[in-house]
């Protein structure tokens, strides 16, 4: 790993900026890094508020499209299906949607449910093999929550039959999008060039708030404040960039009303898990896999009881939902680092690497931690990785069934999109995809992707860390803390600012469990910060002078400011 250590930004003019909002100009580097190269920019991302964000309307005439069909499904009294996905991004937009509904429902009179296609049985997505248990459940219409937009065939075949389809997705657009469909609500559509990356419940967000917006009515509050626990939950579970001022303000809203308690299942884990502040960690790492794991353990039901959960409002049922969440949670734990040391071991096997630039394993993985297990493999030997899982229908077709993770500039989906003829069905992002791919067509596609990789620069693969400045001890003002909390939350391209600072550890013990951290008190410059520190803590002594490398953040037990210390200088 290389530290590198950012230079000032070529604008001379953003100190001024940075103070017309309050902000050191300690920070111009490391949000000019960030993507915030204007005023304009600056002011947005820090000053978002409803009216700066998107309007529904400048998705332009698909947006229309989708209102009128729906408004004439509610007149009606029509049935309407969401499909989802049954990840984090497609549970919380369906519910999202299915909330909106239910209230319309008691004005309208119309019907509504919520079907998630099943990850063990069906796959990814709108398909040819849930499109059968859709159309037994009689829909008028269906509306499509994070997915949809790679189903033309599928669209197609319900259109035959007399059922609308309205796609709400926001997966890269791989050539002409379903024409069979009534609308495609997408930000790569709008009239305007592509809009913002936003997750999928955004998108499904928008629509619903189009229902009164694109009438001229101004949306309720309920679902322009009440709902954005939601949308926080789809942008940071689905890894959204949050150096984009909507993402900011969608995620720090949503943060909010968690904290405030409105929505009884996250009250409910909240006293299970006992987390004390609201924040990306929260959302990403605690509540978010839970309800990933319902999708990747659960084979009788799925992520279905995920959308019981969310729109619950009893509380007995809530925590019994939840306590399903968290034993379908322990055992993705278990079978999860089973897989990656089954996937170490079986790239520790091979003679020679296969791949130049491209890790692939192949097997009896658990297909609901393939992902999981592709990111770890990715993190470890920074090259993009695939897992490639034998299902139950394998042996029969000889299709497997896999997940893959990429690395920062490398794009994968773009990678993948030239070589798609060899694939039976793929989706996904830039830095994560899921494929499925007939055996004998393996070798050749990914031969195919790693001669692609092995011509890239070769500093794509040299994993660099940026540190965003020096501090000095008269620089750790509480107005430079201040500004650290107002930078919050961080995420996908936004994140924890990274600096130096000379101090010495004063006290200090480790942890007495694997992979602990030393923790204890950081003395700069005379005054005293709780410290921790996980990699190369061993080589940190008591007393000891060091120029260290971290991120500040607060210590909820502590209740101050703590220094976590990253690397050494």
């Amino acid at each position: 790993m290389k530290w590198l250590y950012r230079e000032s930004p070529a604008e001379p003019n953003i100190d001024q900026w940075l103070d017309q909002i309050g902000f050191s100009p300690l920070f111009a580097a490391g949000l000019w890094s960030r993507g915030l190269c204007s005023k304009e920019r600056l002011e947005r991302f820090f000053c978002a508020d409803p009216g700066s964000l998107l309007a529904p309307a400048m998705l332009g005439s698909e947006m229309e499209k989708a209102v009128s069909r729906l408004r004439q499904a509610f007149e009606r009294q029509e049935k309407i299906v969401i499909f989802g996905d049954y990840d984090v991004d497609g549970t919380s937009g369906a519910a999202l949607m299915q909330e909106v509904f239910q209230r319309l429902a008691a004005h309208y009179g119309f019907s509504s449910a919520v079907m998630l296609s099943d990850r063990f049985t069906e796959g990814y997505g709108l398909n040819m093999k849930n499109l059968d248990r859709l159309i037994a459940m009689q829909p008028n219409l269906v509306v499509t929550v994070d997915c949809g937009v790679s189903s033309g065939a599928e669209i197609a075949r319900l259109k035959n039959l007399g059922i609308d389809v309205i796609i709400t997705d926001h997966h890269g657009l791989k050539g002409d999008y379903p024409d069979a469909a009534v609308a495609v609500v997408h930000p790569g559509l709008s009239s305007q060039g592509p809009l913002a990356t936003v997750s999928g419940c955004c998108v499904a967000w928008q629509l619903m708030r189009g229902l009164w917006e694109i009438n001229g009515k101004k949306s309720p509050d309920w679902l322009m404040q009440d709902s954005l626990d939601l949308v926080a939950l789809g942008a940071v579970c689905d890894i959204m960039p949050l150096n984009e001022p909507e993402n900011r303000y969608f995620v720090r809203e949503g943060m909010r009303q968690i904290e405030q308690g409105g929505r009884t299942a996250f009250q409910v884990m909240r006293q299970a898990c006992g987390w004390r502040r609201v924040n990306t960690y929260t959302l990403g790492f605690v509540i978010g896999p839970r309800i990933n794991a319902a999708g990747r353990m659960n084979k009788a039901n799925g992520a279905d009881p995920v959308v019981e959960w969310l729109l619950a409002q009893d509380k007995q049922r809530c925590a019994e939902i939840a306590a399903q969440l968290e034993q379908f949670n322990s055992e993705r734990r278990r079978e999860q680092e089973e897989s990656i040391q089954a996937g170490l071991g079986q790239l520790a096997d091979q003679a020679e690497a296969i791949y130049e630039r491209l890790s692939v394993v192949r097997g009896d993985f658990h297909e609901g931690v393939v992902g999981i297990v592709a990111s770890k493999l990715a993190e470890k030997f920074y090259r993009p990785a695939f897992v490639m899982a034998n299902t139950e229908e394998t042996s029969a077709t000889g299709v497997m069934r896999g997940s893959a993770r990429s690395i920062p500039g490398v794009d994968l989906f773009s990678l993948i999109e030239r070589h798609q003829h060899l694939l039976v069905q793929w989706g996904g992002h830039a830095m994560a995809a899921g494929l499925n791919i007939e055996q004998e067509n393996m070798d050749r596609f990914f031969r195919a992707i790693d001669a692609e990789l092995a011509a890239m620069p070769e500093q794509t693969w040299e994993k660099v860390r940026w540190v965003d400045g020096r501090l000095t001890p008269q620089e750790l003002t509480e107005s430079f803390f201040a500004n650290l909390m107002a930078l919050e939350p961080h995420g996908e391209k936004f994140p924890p600012f990274v600096w130096e600072l000379t101090g010495t550890l004063t006290k200090g013990r480790v942890l007495e469990r694997p992979g602990s951290p030393k923790v204890g008190t950081l003395t700069v410059g005379g005054r005293h910060y709780p410290f921790a520190m996980w990699d190369n803590a061993d080589q940190v002594e008591i007393g000891e002078e060091r120029n260290f490398i971290g991120c500040w953040e607060y210590n909820d037990y502590q209740r101050a400011m703590q220094f976590r210390a990253i690397g050494l200088a």
